[in-house]
């Protein structure tokens, strides 16, 4: 059996243990140990915009410099799906946590865990109902109405395992909302014909392999070709790893997909969690560290603000430096050998951009609803007001600043040192953020 497909059955402990040993974590029991210094993002992200330097003439490169990805020798265009994320119009339903894979870097917890999880068979998002869900993109008067959706991504877990769920939606969307554009992702081993061709047939076009998960398996590579004669866009989306590098590059993987007829590769930048957010599936989060912890790790901060209900929006997560290194190494080789494939750097801030940018669409569309009865001019007067804190944001995410110099003294004053290297709590980290920052979680 491929070590890669094995359940999850580390740390050593008896099975009795294991289950206590979940359900007792907490974030104040995770600790970053590595051998490296622990930088802050604006510390790491000077080496990218090198890299970026090195090859600007082949990148189209947006939003301040926070999205990012290469120019292909046919001109090709950024994927649709990609394109709605970057504007923030693009919903992401989650369809259910179960996962045949049980990748060492999975920000969602350890197979064991999600297992252990109840679920719910209906539920999309953990949250609602399918029903509930078709309701609201019927309901005019939803700030998530599908009249401001574009896009629509099917993800779990393994999406796979719940192709029910998906074609239930995906062909209400096809019915009611065919300007929708709608992808899948997916590990690969669940892929046949039979199931493309029911996606297909409800409107689904594109699909997104996740290679890295099966250590490249041959069997998901053969989905991937067979695909491409049936979907419009068949896609790669792996997280950046050495072991993606290697296959692309040292083994001329990305010969084969460019033969195959792949569009794009989505390079995702490896990470954590927020770190606010690891109530849930904690052992997975400290495997993940685990793992990331090897190389040099930085603190990822996203400050976004308040959501339309008031929730706090801004998030912090750890990040291994040489993920997003990786990247810009596969870039490199594919400007070199002239690839027709179109490199997307999937990164922690191409990420920041499609959060702020969805929030900002929130914004926009609650004061739109609630001042129906308002003039034009003063509606205007408000989007013009939430458009400017936006670009405000962003230009602050881009260039250092005071919160930048803040975030690194933090690091620093909190982080041990001593002969095996460089040691922070996250328990203690999020406190810190929390006092200094003035940010409530």
């Amino acid at each position: 059996m491929d070590k890669n497909l094995r359940p999850e059955t580390a740390w050593g402990l008896p099975l009795s243990s294991k289950v206590y040993y979940m359900n007792s974590l907490t974030v104040k029991d995770l600790d970053i140990n590595t051998p490296y210094p622990i930088l802050s993002r604006m510390e790491f992200i000077e080496k990218i915009h090198k890299r970026q330097e090195e090859i600007k003439d082949s990148l189209e490169i947006h939003d301040s410099g926070l999205s990012v990805w290469t120019k292909t020798p046919t001109g090709k265009t950024l994927s649709k799906g990609c394109q709605t994320c970057k504007t923030g119009t693009w919903q992401c339903l989650y369809v259910g946590k179960k996962c045949n894979i049980d990748c060492i870097y999975c920000a969602q917890g350890t197979m064991r865990e999600k297992m252990a999880e109840p679920e719910r068979p209906d539920l999309i998002n953990d949250s609602y109902h399918i029903e509930e869900v078709k309701n609201m993109f019927n309901d005019p008067g939803a700030i998530w109405a599908g009249s401001n959706i574009r896009g629509i991504g099917y993800s779990g877990g393994e999406p796979f395992i719940y192709l029910d769920k998906v074609l239930n939606l995906a062909e209400f969307v096809s019915r009611y909302h065919d300007h929708i554009y709608q992808w899948i992702y997916t590990n690969g081993l669940l892929v046949t014909e039979d199931k493309l061709k029911s996606l297909y047939d409800v409107g689904v076009r594109e699909i997104r392999f996740h290679i890295g998960a099966t250590n490249f398996n041959k069997k998901v590579l053969n989905n991937l070709e067979m695909a491409k004669g049936i979907m419009d866009y068949v896609n790669v989306e792996s997280p950046s790893t050495p072991e993606l590098k290697e296959f692309l590059i040292d083994k001329k993987g990305i010969h084969r997909l460019e033969a195959v007829g792949v569009y794009q590769i989505n390079l995702g930048e490896l990470s954590t969690v927020a770190v606010n957010e690891m109530t849930k599936f904690l052992l997975g989060h400290k495997r993940a560290l685990e793992y990331f912890q090897k190389n040099q790790v930085y603190v990822c901060d996203s400050i976004i603000g308040t959501s339309v209900a008031g929730r706090n929006l801004s998030q912090f997560y750890i990040s291994p430096t040489i993920s997003r290194e990786i990247t810009y190494d596969i870039m490199g080789y594919v400007v070199e050998n002239n690839i027709d494939i179109l490199i997307n750097d999937c990164s922690q801030d191409a990420k920041h951009i499609q959060r702020l940018q969805k929030n900002t669409n929130e914004q926009n569309a609650d004061v739109i609803l609630k001042n129906l009865s308002h003039d034009k001019r003063s509606i205007q007067k408000l989007l013009k007001d939430i458009s400017e804190r936006k670009l405000n944001m962003i230009r602050k995410h881009k260039k250092p600043n005071t919160q930048d110099y803040y975030m690194k003294i933090l690091i620093q004053d909190i982080t041990n040192k001593d002969d095996k290297g460089y040691h922070l709590n996250l328990g203690e980290l999020l406190s810190s953020i929390g006092d200094q920052l003035d940010i409530k979680f």
